[in-house]
Formats: structure tokens, sequence, C-alpha cells
């Protein structure tokens, strides 16, 4: 059946229904050859319901209308409405829904301005192959996709998709430290309004649980500032929020009280105890920088000791873990057992460690003040006795 009468039998079949407007509209700009103004309208009520019922169901709606004008669409909205029916038309049947997206790929230009809409379709497949459970194929995928990607000044249509995609895929391969930094790029690209208060919640319990397990994340500020965080401010989440507040200060005191919860929530924790002490105590270190005011640097071992809870005799091999990790940098002084601070790897702080940053910063401008009044009145001094 030609589209052209495809659109007559749907508007005689709806005359006098909710959709008669709609498809009165949809047939003028076929008519008139108005491909812009079709495809917007197409991309908003393929998303209807009631709508896609009176077209006789996605797959005929595209066999019958899309398939007819894809080719004519602009290359955003073609992949965009590939991409909303592929798992419409073909929701158990991944070879086909990876076949129909390959297709829709095919029928853009090979140009420049067609790559995010190219990356949007990939990442499309790179979802099929997840939810089929074939992480050779994401991987490959992603690993073309980000080259492409890299070619983009600007946050593309394609970019929030693709880190999803990547986000998710490390996840399920049980890599904490990369999903929890795929995930805080796809944050910073998407519209947190978007999200369900549910999407929300479990992005933020995710990113928590990562944070704390992924090896190399000693920096918690990043995520402890983002409103993604709003999200576990209830009782039954509240304990993943306390936990990156005490990994932030490097405060073992406070998890020791969750790490029932740790446990009983998340069974890998069991077998990490001694990497997230570790984590706690360098992060402790890095919080003792922050804390100290610049002529004050120097760290005896034993206090280190006590404010890390960490032994005596294993508080220099923590130092050296720190410096390894390019957390801190300074120089260990074995026979005094001192630690001479001289800097802290830079992190987002809170408004606690900001307010104590700017305590630090204006003693250091009194300390300024007070020998620029020094030299000014020594140096009158030498002028008069000279």
């Amino acid at each position: 059946m030609a589209t052209a009468e495809y659109l007559a039998a749907r508007m005689s079949s709806n005359a006098e229904g909710s959709q008669k407007d709609n498809w009165a509209e949809i047939a003028a700009y076929h008519e008139k050859r108005l491909w812009y103004q079709l495809s917007m309208k197409l991309s908003a009520l393929i998303r209807d319901e009631q709508f896609v019922a009176s077209a006789g169901g996605y797959s005929e709606l595209y066999k019958k209308l899309i398939q007819d004008v894809e080719a004519r669409m602009g290359a955003h909205k073609l992949a965009e409405i590939a991409v909303f029916l592929s798992p419409k038309i073909f929701p158990n049947n991944a070879p086909e829904g990876i076949a129909f997206l390959e297709n829709a790929r095919k029928k853009l230009k090979n140009t420049p301005q067609d790559i995010p809409a190219d990356c949007l379709l990939q990442t499309a497949i790179g979802t099929v192959h997840l939810n089929a459970g074939n992480f050779p194929a994401v991987k490959a995928l992603l690993e073309d996709i980000e080259k492409k990607l890299r070619g983009i000044d600007d946050v593309s249509l394609a970019h929030p998709q693709f880190y999803e995609l990547s986000s998710e895929y490390y996840r399920l391969c049980g890599t904490y430290a990369e999903y929890f930094r795929e995930a805080l790029k796809f944050l910073g690209c998407v519209n947190l309004e978007k999200l369900s208060s549910e999407e929300r919640r479990i992005k933020a319990e995710r990113l928590a649980i990562a944070a704390v397990l992924g090896e190399g994340i000693y920096s918690f500020g990043e995520l402890l500032v983002h409103p993604i965080i709003l999200a576990l401010q209830n009782p039954k989440y509240d304990w993943l929020l306390r936990s990156l507040e005490a990994f932030n200060y490097g405060d073992e005191k406070a998890f020791d009280a969750l790490k029932g919860q740790w446990v009983k929530q998340v069974p890998e924790a069991a077998q990490m105890q001694k990497q997230m002490l570790e984590k706690l105590r360098l992060t402790g270190i890095v919080e003792m920088g922050f804390k100290r005011p610049p002529h004050d640097r120097n760290i005896s071992f034993e206090e280190i000791s006590a404010t890390t809870n960490t032994p005596l005799d294993e508080v220099e091999l923590l130092l050296m873990r720190g410096l390894s990790l390019k957390l801190i940098r300074g120089d260990i002084d074995e026979k005094a057992r001192v630690f001479y601070m001289t800097w802290v790897k830079p992190r987002i702080l809170s408004m606690d460690q900001i307010s104590n940053l700017t305590k630090n910063m204006k003693e250091w401008c009194g300390d300024v003040d007070s020998m620029e009044r020094m030299i000014q009145i020594k140096g009158s001094e030498m002028l008069t006795a000279v």
C-alpha cells in the first residue's frame, strides 16, 4: 500500500477519533513534502500509545509511513526514531533489532555532521548486545564510538547514551572505578529532571558503592556535591551517604558504625575490607594536609597514627603508599619519625573543608601582613642608621 493510500485510510478510520487532527496534519506535511515538520511530528507521536494504536502498531507505522520518508529526514531525527522503534518492534529478537539499526546507519550520509547520529545508532546496537550478554561486541563498539566522539568538540546527542552504555558495561564487568568515572560523565551531560526518582536513586546508590569499592578513587567531593546525591537522603539509603562522608574525611570511626550495612547490603564488601581500610587511612592523611596551616606541615608519625588509627609501625608504609599514588608529596624523616608534607592532591571540597581552607588562608595573609610590617620597621631603622 502506498504511503498516500495508507494515510488516507488512517484519516478515514480516525475521522471521528481523538487522533483525527494528528493524521490530518501528517497527511498535509507529506503531501507538501515538508519533511522536517513531518519528522518532528512523528518523533513526538511515536511516544503516544493512542496514536500508535490508531496507526496499527509500531511495525505497521514504520513499514507503511516512516520507512518511506526516513531517508529524507535529518540525521538526528532518523537516528532518534530508529533507536526508539527498535526495541518496540523487536522486543525479544536481538539479531533483528541490530539489523534494523544497522539498516538505519546505512541511510546516513558519510559526513562529519552525521557522526553524532551514527554514534547514537551504534550505542543502541551496543545496548542490544549488552542485554544479550555479548560483552566482546560491546567493548569493540565502545572503542569505535569513543574514537568518533573525540573528534566532536561539543556535547552531542550521542554522549549521554554512550556514557550510559559504557558505565553499564563496566558495572556488569564488576569494574567499579571505571563505572564510577563513566557514570559521572553521564551525569555531566544529562538533565537530571529527565530521570525518574527511582532512576536517580539507583544511580546514586551504585555510584556511592563504586566510589567506596573502586580502586584508585580517593576523591568523593564531586559526588557529594552533585544533586544526584539527594536521592540518598532517606532512612533506607542514608548509610551510603554517611559512608561517602566518612571516606571524604578519612573518618574510620564513623565508618566502623556502618560496616554491618556494607556486609549486609554489598556482598563484595566482605572481601574488600583491607582495601577499604587503606583507602580510609589514605584519605585521612590527605585531610590532615588540608586542615593544617601552611607553616605547620611537619606531621609526626604518632599524630598520623592517632588520626588515621594506623598502627605506629605501619605509618611509614602508609605514607609510602600515599606518595606512590601521588595523593601527597613530601619527605619522610625516618630518624625523627616525621613527615614533611609539601603538597596534597587537589580535590573538590565540601563547605566545611572550604571553610577550613579559608581559615588557613586568612592566617597566611595575617602572617604576610606581619612580615610586611616588620620589614617596613626594620628597613626604616636601617635607613635611619645609615
